[in-house]
């Protein structure tokens, strides 16, 4: 079901709702990566919702069918009433079902940045391949510049440089993003700039964690690397670390996608009882 939410500065975002046809066990709401959309995780909530969890979310600020220039987010007080909304309405929508934020690359460094600072009341987190060490470190002088031109030219983008090659193994999955008019290359300077700022505080901040957390990355990720998932984890006993061998940058699209997702199930409905 298509929905949509919208944020105090009139931006509205757009996303869906997927829910099992019976039994509701948890719902999980989704944060996704950079350039991409919501929609593209469609027949992965299905899958979800074939084991008694829905699923929900909308697009980014800047993002698929959401309002806003394409890879423009002026910083992350819009996510974190984003994801604010998001729960308080899953959790009226659906009351004393418990809630799983669930962060992937972006995404997976906003939700992780959001868990450290607000502390939701949450049930637990599902992030994969998040962005806190890029497998291309920026140089200290671009992100230098890009704290000061975040005040000047806030809205500038540039080529966000992802290698499309590098998200999957199934090349099905990588034409696809190639041909799909909804994705886009751009990143702005504040985004940018929020983005690598989030990761260093995560990083410096991962010991004040205070729910079940489940970690997972790709062991060949050349997007983002697993050393930051790693680093996170060494940090805090409330991260359980998945590293699967192999593994590119999208888990939830490789070939080995329904053991991803067992591993994922298992793990939500181990803290469920």
């Amino acid at each position: 079901m298509e929905f949509s939410i919208k944020l105090k500065n009139d931006q509205v975002l757009k996303g869906f709702i997927s829910k099992p046809s019976g039994t509701i066990c948890a719902n999980i709401i989704l944060i996704h990566g950079l350039g991409e959309h919501l929609h593209r995780y469609e027949s992965w909530a299905k899958m979800f919702n074939n084991e008694e969890i829905g699923f929900t979310g909308v697009d980014l600020p800047g993002h698929g069918l959401s309002d806003g220039s394409r890879g423009y987010i002026k910083d992350f007080s819009l996510t974190d009433e984003m994801i604010g909304i998001l729960l308080e309405s899953t959790q009226n929508t659906f009351p004393e079902i418990p809630v799983f934020l669930y962060g992937h690359s972006l995404g997976g460094g906003i939700v992780l940045d959001y868990l450290l600072r607000k502390k939701p009341r949450i049930k637990g987190a599902v992030i994969t391949s998040p962005w806190l060490t890029l497998a291309f470190e920026p140089p200290r002088s671009k992100i230098i510049l890009a704290s000061i031109m975040k005040h000047i030219l806030p809205r500038l983008v540039q080529p966000s440089g992802l290698v499309v090659d590098h998200i999957s193994h199934d090349r099905d999955v990588v034409e696809k993003y190639i041909a799909d008019p909804l994705v886009h290359d751009k990143i702005s300077v504040s985004l940018f700039h929020s983005a690598m700022s989030a990761a260093s505080n995560t990083l410096a901040n991962a010991n004040e964690l205070n729910i079940p957390l489940l970690l997972m990355h790709g062991a060949d990720d050349r997007i983002s690397f697993p050393e930051g998932s790693r680093q996170f984890a060494s940090k805090t006993e409330f991260a359980e670390l998945k590293i699967w061998e192999d593994g590119y940058h999208e888990l939830h699209n490789e070939p080995f996608k329904r053991d991803v997702l067992t591993y994922i199930t298992s793990w939500i409905k181990n803290k469920l009882s």
